[in-house]
């Protein structure tokens, strides 16, 4: 088994996760991935949801950090591609299930393309 770099995985983990509040941001997709999801960001209940959303939004970003990580070292490229594949697909799915708009549901699974590809590259890098 591999020794993955904790110094590797919490870069990768705060990489991760402010790419989150970018890529959420209102002026990057924000405000209409809400809209396609249904939520009101102007509403009291938005905060107090959203801090426990994005407290387990924040445990997911450091396993996904330690999993990639560990395939990174192992240079498991072909799993890294499945694992990264499988979790956007299903992201999507879940969107289009819930009723979510078709671009909310693309938006949320390129977003984990786009931060497994920084968290690869934090890996690699450190």
């Amino acid at each position: 088994m591999t020794e993955v770099s904790i110094l590797a995985i919490i870069v990768a983990t705060v990489l991760g996760f402010m790419l989150g509040g970018v890529w959420y941001s209102p002026r990057v997709f924000g405000t209409r991935w809400a809209e396609g999801v249904g939520i009101d960001l102007e509403s009291e209940d938005a905060g107090k949801h959203a801090v426990k959303a994005l407290s387990v939004q924040f445990v997911s970003t450091l396993l996904l950090a330690w999993v990639l990580g560990a395939m990174v070292d192992a240079g498991e490229w072909l799993m890294i591609a499945a694992t990264v594949g499988v979790a956007s697909v299903i992201l999507i799915s879940a969107g289009l299930f819930h009723r979510n708009s078709h671009f909310a549901a693309i938006i949320e699974g390129v977003f984990v393309v786009v931060m497994a590809t920084v968290m690869v590259a934090a890996h690699l890098v450190l």
